[in-house]
């Protein structure tokens, strides 16, 4: 598994691995992409900390000029913008500026929110989620069908399954 696989995937401690083994941080994708460059792209706050304190160049450009700054901007993705605001220059900053205030975002955050401030249900769902997960692969699918209960009360629930 590539840093890249890993990213596509989300998977923290497969990054984590591979980083700690020695990986460089800053590979260059067929699209002039680095890995920091994805997480941003995809919002994956965790993995863009991961990525930073690993040593990721948060300035380097991709293929078109864009540094993953602007493209966490350019797709709404604030907290990890906060967390590339320090490494980003004066234009890039206007440019972000432009591109969220286009999607109804008056400000950038300077600075990422703390883990208390991430909204309790939203947490509470992903750990039932993981929960439920593990358990599926251990053979009980009791934890699944609940969270699929509780998906369909709160009108999320997956297609197909009702």
């Amino acid at each position: 598994m590539s840093l890249f696989d890993a990213v596509a995937a989300g998977d923290r401690a497969a990054l984590s691995a591979q980083l700690d083994a020695g990986a460089d941080p800053n590979p260059f994708d067929d699209e002039g992409r680095t890995p920091l460059m994805v997480a941003a792209r995809s919002g994956q706050e965790d993995l863009v900390r991961v990525l930073l304190e690993a040593g990721a160049d948060p300035t380097l450009p991709d293929s078109v000029g864009e540094t993953p700054f602007v493209v966490a901007a350019a797709y709404g993705h604030l907290q990890v913008c906060a967390l590339l605001f320090p490494h980003a220059t004066s234009d890039e900053k206007d440019m972000a500026r432009t591109l969220l205030k286009n999607q109804g975002v008056e400000e950038i955050p300077s600075r990422p929110s703390r883990p208390s401030e991430v909204p309790p249900g939203g947490f509470r769902r992903k750990l039932a989620s993981a929960g439920a997960y593990v358990t599926s692969k251990l053979g009980d699918d009791g934890a699944t069908k609940r969270l699929e209960r509780v998906l369909r009360s709160e009108g999320n629930a997956p297609k197909g399954r009702k």
